[in-house]
Parts: structure tokens; C-alpha cells; sequence
């Protein structure tokens, strides 16, 4: 890995400024996390527990498609954090919309401005179980008072 990598590798969100936006990465991953309906709570990349901190606001998203979404009864899916709103990223879309397929990983903003009130787990919440999918969900956030 060329030095230069490695230097970049260890500047983490902790090391940025409050006025700086920093990003946070969380996976839903079908083969780990499974697609019955209801609520799945986001990791972060390597599997283990993630949240947002308290105060974040944030200021856009962005969706990395690794295995398109599927389902069997046109299952959907919301984005957002737990109590602070489920679907404040992403309002519920069906699993083959644009957002959801590797053609789109483009950023969006979120459904609704929002300012956590609290460490806050990243939610997929999906109504019609879906039957594949990854992606990894890219939130962008600037630290509140």
C-alpha cells in the first residue's frame, strides 16, 4: 500500500474539526442481516454495531449498489435512524427503483433535515421481504452543539 494511502487511511472522522462534514459508512447485507419485513439496523463495513453521534446533522447520502435489491412480492425499503424517524433519509421506494440498483450511486439529500437527539443506529425498514441484496449507505454529517 503506497505511503500516502496509509496516511489518508488514518485520518478518521475523530480527527476532523466540528465545521468539517465528515462521513460515516453503514452495510446492508441480505446474506447477513436477511430480508424479512421490519426494521434492520445498519453495521458498520466489517459487520459489528455502528451509530451516528448525538447532534449529527445530516447533510446528504449516498447508496452503493454491491448486489441490486430483490424480492418476490415487491418489497420496499425505507432509510433513516431510529427514533428520530425510519425513513428520514429515504422515504419507502420499491426494491428495483433507481436508488437501489448499481447504475445509481450517485448522493441525494435526505427525505426530511433532521438533527439526531441522541447516538442514533442507521435503519433499512422493509415492508414485502426482499430475497438479495447489498449495498453500503454513505451518510454525510456535520457535528452539532
Amino acid at each position: 500500500m503506497p505511503q500516502n494511502r496509509k496516511l489518508q487511511d488514518l485520518i478518521d472522522n475523530e480527527f476532523l474539526g466540528r465545521f468539517q462534514e465528515k462521513t460515516q459508512v453503514f452495510l446492508y447485507d441480505f446474506g447477513v442481516l436477511g430480508g424479512a419485513t421490519g426494521a434492520k439496523t445498519l453495521t458498520d463495513t466489517d459487520g459489528n454495531a455502528a451509530t451516528l453521534p448525538d447532534n449529527a446533522i445530516v447533510s446528504k447520502l449516498a447508496i452503493d449498489v454491491v448486489t441490486p435489491l430483490a424480492s418476490s412480492n415487491s418489497g420496499t425499503v425505507a432509510l433513516g435512524v431510529a427514533t428520530d424517524g425510519a425513513a428520514n433519509f429515504k422515504a419507502a421506494a420499491d426494491f428495483d427503483h433507481a436508488s437501489y440498483v448499481a447504475a445509481t450511486q450517485v448522493p441525494f439529500l435526505p427525505a426530511v433535515g433532521k438533527k439526531l437527539t441522541g447516538d442514533r443506529a442507521v435503519l433499512a425498514t422493509i415492508a414485502n421481504a426482499l430475497t438479495a441484496g447489498k449495498f453500503y449507505l454513505y451518510v454525510s454529517y456535520y457535528e452539532g452543539f
